[in-house]
């Protein structure tokens, strides 16, 4: 299930929405906008609010793929509504990787010997 993320864009006081998805595909051709920023066209699979699996366009820029991007990986993307209420999504390069989770580290409250010698903490 895709889990979105509301935040505010500290730019311009939007409301935006972070969500991870599965880069299906990548566009071969390198486009450039108004702002004369290189981006590509990328085809992304996530779920819909209702629970629908899409797949869908988004936008990745230069400043993202240049790092490296690879299909099958998950990314996060951002949504943002423009003044018509048209979405917009964008990839970003940063990946989904295996979080550490709260059962990792079940337990660590209650260890009786402290990991770091007090004495060298200042």
């Amino acid at each position: 299930m895709t889990h979105y993320k509301q935040i505010i864009n500290k730019q311009n006081g939007e409301t935006e929405f972070i969500f991870n998805a599965t880069l299906k595909k990548i566009g071969e051709q390198v486009l450039t906008n108004s702002n004369e920023k290189e981006y590509i066209i990328v085809t992304i699979g996530f779920e819909l609010p209702n629970g629908e699996s899409v797949e869908r366009t988004a936008t990745c820029y230069k400043n993202n793929y240049e790092y490296g991007i690879e299909e099958g990986l998950v990314y996060l993307c951002n949504l943002r509504f423009d003044e018509l209420e048209n979405p917009h999504i964008t990839m970003s390069h940063l990946v989904n990787g295996t979080r550490a989770s709260k059962e990792d580290f079940t337990g660590i409250f209650n260890l009786k010997h402290h990991l770091i010698n007090d004495e060298l903490v200042e």
